[in-house]
């Protein structure tokens, strides 16, 4: 046979094949657009991270010290590892938070570093977006400062504004900058993951303190000339600065590479859902097509094509479905991808639009792949047509031989999906093989209890008149609802309106009746086809549903624990002067109910026990600086006023009895129990030492809180505030730390006095952060959701295609039912109260999981009591049966207008 013949038979069944090939490639194309676009956008959150390591880490070793800064003498350190020529060059960053009004919230900050215009950056030079040809030396100099471009579009200042930037530092101490913005950089290179900065002169940074304020920094950048001079700097700066945290290029690479990883293995497991859907969907088209085709697979037989001859041509029409869903779908993953990013930069990450070439046409190869995996089945069962059965109008008998066949086929087919997966997950061949076969294992098991679900169904009575039969059925019905209704009350209620639907389906005219009597009994006729358009709505709803549900209760149970519940909603923290001007002041204050005054100050903890602090603290650098940071801080509280209002797991609480004594509570963070396993305990000692090392104290431990639900400055250490004060630096002094409660319709107005009160002063409030990790949960659910929303694509892709298949083996029914007087509506609804019936029944199923998910959630990783929205019920099971229904509708549109003398003119 030529070659050409190949081409144009295929390609001309192809194009006869109109709405059916279009679905097809629809089922491709979703499935290779969702898997695409996620590896795109991991793609891009690669390139961001990694893409020049050294620059981000700012040199080839970072040296942060947040909760012991450098001082000015420890500059003498670096400068002769510099001297020596161990290291090439450094710079020292100070690095606090800054906001543009005093009446801002603590959560619309951004970071504010300190440089030496001279010798900054170390590494590569910034892009300036303007001016063009700006730099560093030139620009931080009289009051000016220079901005990264996601600083100007977060806040909306625009080049050459004049800003006022309230500084907020760790100490508690807090001065105001009045600078000009002269110069803006891309957020590229060094500055590619510090969303919004601002950066500003060491000499106008420290001018802006009173004389007396030493100077401090918390970050050092080193360079050095190769690896080994690099493993030896990491080694002496750990020595002569055990308190500080060393991160290398190769760290930061290690980690960054480890959770683009993770995140790329998450999305291409999503992506790999939504193709597997579609590869279904190819089973089914191609099952259908090819079923309609056995009298021309009969007459290719007879005039002496081989098998093999067959396995070709329809081998190469299902490729060429699976080689345009694949360019198709490549064309608009990347449309998609732009969507995911835009969500993914709510969260805080600057990704660039980046388009990997090879990804887009691994897509391609992926759904040329796709497609004859899926593709595989039917054309071999087709190719086994024997002609004189279709001649003799004989049906396909199948026999055990038949069957094994099947079986085979079906474990062909999930080897080599597996096989595509491993090669899509980077060879990862435990995960491909988990993922694959844990799926498909899940939907055999989900697919056997929709089999019998679609079965119930299909065989609901749907009589003339009542019978005793019948009612019986509506009153277990409800019976059954009322007990739902006392563990699950939504569930309850949507059963009983089931239940009484059956009363109002008897009174119903008949032809109605005939109709839903239609569409139910029609539900069972293609069992395995409606199980898999059930199944693939039900991954979509239950995705969305989980993450939608998830994310309301735990934005209602924030609300609660931060706001409603709160003992204190308003914290402020003042220092020096402006401590005595708020509480001159604090009567002034609308809707204050109450208020607390606390001591607060930063301190050095060198020994646990008698023994070094380095010795106990965690040895990964991040859980070192956090274990550091909650022990670096001491809260002083007066006894004289009661006892703290705090619950104490171990030991006992702060009374009376410690005025004038060196006791201590500790937060349950710092236990064994807590995310650093610090293993403190009630016994322990802990010695801290004053910022300027004049004053030494070991405490004593005598409790154990449970961690914070409520807004605290210091959520690690508690001290009677005597203890407290002898720790201050003489200089500066205590920060002081004032909590209120406020009415919470005045809270705004409150945080607006006391801006205008005391200006420099550190404001919190419960509603702000609620707000914050309200907001930040969105931008999560919003990335989830999307992602989740691939699969609801492909199941809508499954629905027109069974729908459109449905339609093309029922052209006969469909021309007699019209030639004895059904009107193209009469059929429209059938067809649409079937899908109707089908999404609804997927979307309640996929809504009781849900709810069984989210309060096993709740009860296991939040120890809280999580329920189901009603709003979020009938939302997805509404939404999903009106969505399966317009759906059928549209693609049902075109069949159910045929002529029956079309259709019945050779009967």
């Amino acid at each position: 046979m030529k070659t050409s013949m190949y081409f144009n038979y295929t390609s001309r069944s192809l194009f006869r094949g109109g709405q059916r090939t279009l679905l097809a490639v629809f089922c491709v194309a979703v499935g290779v657009m969702a898997i695409v676009a996620l590896q795109l956008v991991g793609s891009m959150l690669q390139s961001s991270l990694t893409s020049n390591t050294r620059n981000t880490n700012g040199g080839d070793v970072a040296v942060t010290s947040t909760n012991a800064p450098f001082k000015s003498s420890d500059m003498s350190y670096f400068k002769q590892l510099k001297k020596d020529g161990t290291i090439t060059n450094y710079t020292a960053i100070t690095s606090t938070s800054g906001e543009l009004s005093a009446k801002a919230s603590s959560f619309q900050a951004f970071i504010v570093e300190a440089v030496d215009p001279n010798n900054y950056p170390i590494v590569a030079a910034p892009t300036f977006t303007s001016p063009s040809n700006g730099s560093m030396a030139s620009l931080l100099n009289n009051n000016q400062v220079v901005v990264t471009q996601s600083f100007l579009d977060a806040t909306k200042e625009k080049m050459g504004d004049t800003i006022t930037v309230y500084l907020r530092t760790q100490s508690g101490s807090s001065q105001t900058l009045h600078e000009k913005i002269d110069g803006v950089v891309a957020n590229t290179g060094v500055f590619a993951q510090s969303s919004s900065l601002v950066l500003v002169s060491t000499h106008d940074y420290q001018a802006a303190f009173p004389k007396n304020t030493s100077v401090t920094y918390n970050m050092v950048d080193v360079t050095t000339v190769n690896q080994a001079h690099t493993d030896t700097v990491v080694k002496d700066v750990n020595k002569q600065f055990p308190l500080a945290a060393t991160q290398t290029v190769a760290d930061a690479l290690k980690t960054q590479q480890s959770s683009i990883t993770n995140i790329n293995n998450f999305l291409e497991i999503a992506g790999m859902l939504a193709l597997l859907i579609g590869g279904v969907g190819i089973v089914n088209t191609m099952q259908v097509l090819l079923s309609r085709r056995k009298t021309e697979i009969a007459m290719l037989k007879t005039t002496g094509y081989r098998r093999i001859d067959l396995y070709l041509l329809f081998g190469l029409e299902t490729g060429l479905l699976g080689l345009i869903g694949g360019i198709v779908g490549s064309a608009a993953s990347i449309g998609v991808s732009y969507v995911v990013r835009i969500l993914v930069q709510n969260l805080g990450i600057t990704v660039p639009f980046v388009i990997n070439p090879w990804l887009l046409v691994s897509g391609v190869a992926i759904g040329l792949v796709t497609a004859l995996i899926f593709g595989l089945m039917p054309v071999v069962q087709a190719a086994n047509i024997r002609p004189l059965n279709v001649v003799r109008d004989l049906s396909e008998r199948k026999g055990i031989a038949g069957i094994a066949l099947t079986v085979m086929l079906l474990l062909i087919l999930s080897v080599l999906f597996c096989i595509l997966a491993i090669v899509i997950l980077n060879n990862n061949v435990m995960l491909g093989v988990e993922a694959v076969y844990g799926t498909f294992a899940f939907l055999l098991l989900l697919s056997a209890f929709f089999g019998l679900v679609v079965f119930i169904i299909s065989k609901l009575p749907i009589p003339e008149r009542f019978n005793i039969g019948y009612l019986a059925l509506i009153l277990a019905g409800l019976a059954a609802a009322a007990l739902l209704y006392k563990v699950l009350p939504v569930f309850g209620i949507l059963l009983g309106a089931v239940s009484l639907l059956g009363i109002i389906v008897v009174l119903m005219p008949r032809t109605w009746k005939v109709s839903t009597k239609m569409a139910l009994r029609n539900v069972g006729r293609q069992r395995t086809r409606t199980v898999t358009t059930m199944t693939a709505l039900f991954i979509g709803v239950f995705t969305v549903g989980l993450v939608l549900a998830l994310g309301q209760d735990l934005q209602s149970e924030i609300s609660n624990a931060f706001v409603q519940n709160a003992a204190y909603n308003v914290i402020v923290q003042t220092s020096s002067n402006d401590t005595m001007t708020l509480a001159g002041k604090l009567n002034t204050v609308p809707g204050l109910l109450k208020s607390r005054t606390d001591t607060s100050v930063q301190v050095m903890p060198t020994k646990i026990n008698g023994k070094p602090i380095q010795q106990t603290l965690p040895t990964q650098s991040d859980d070192r600086q956090s274990a550091l940071s909650f022990l670096s801080g001491v809260e002083g509280y007066n006894l004289s006023q009661g006892v703290p209002a705090t619950t104490i797991d171990q030991g006992r609480n702060l009374n009376a009895s410690d005025v004038g004594k060196d006791n201590i509570i500790v937060s349950e963070l710092l236990t064994k129990s807590g995310p650093f396993h610090m293993n403190l305990k009630v016994g322990d000692t802990i010695t801290f030492v004053s910022m300027d090392s004049k004053t030494t104290r070991t405490m004593t431990i005598v409790g154990i809180t449970s961690r914070p639900s409520t807004i605290s400055f210091a959520d690690g250490i508690l001290a009677p505030s005597k203890a407290v004060n002898a720790l201050a630096v003489k200089k500066t002094g205590v920060t002081t730390v004032t909590y209120m409660k406020v009415d919470t319709a005045q809270v705004t107005k409150a945080i607006d006095t006391i801006g205008t009160i005391v200006p420099n002063a550190q404001v919190q409030s419960s509603a702000d952060i609620a707000a914050y990790v309200g907001q930040l949960l969105n931008n999560i659910l919003a990335v989830l959701i999307a992602i989740a929303s691939l699969s609801v694509i492909a199941g809508i892709i499954i629905i027109a295609n069974a729908v459109a298949l449905a339609m093309l083996e029922r052209r006969r029914e469909l021309g007699i039912l019209k030639s004895v007087g059904y009107t193209r509506t009469i059929v429209m609804s059938e067809v649409m109260i079937e899908n109707g019936v089908i999404g609804a029944v997927g979307a309640l199923l996929a809504s009781l999981l849900v709810a069984g998910a989210i309060a096993l959630a709740g009860s296991l990783l939040f120890n809280l009591s999580f329920g189901l929205s009603p709003l979020i019920v009938v939302a997805l099971i509404g939404g999903s049966a009106l969505l399966a229904m317009l759906t059928a509708a549209l693609v049902a549109w075109g069949p159910t207008s045929v002529r029956p003398l079309e259709v019945l003119r050779y009967e």
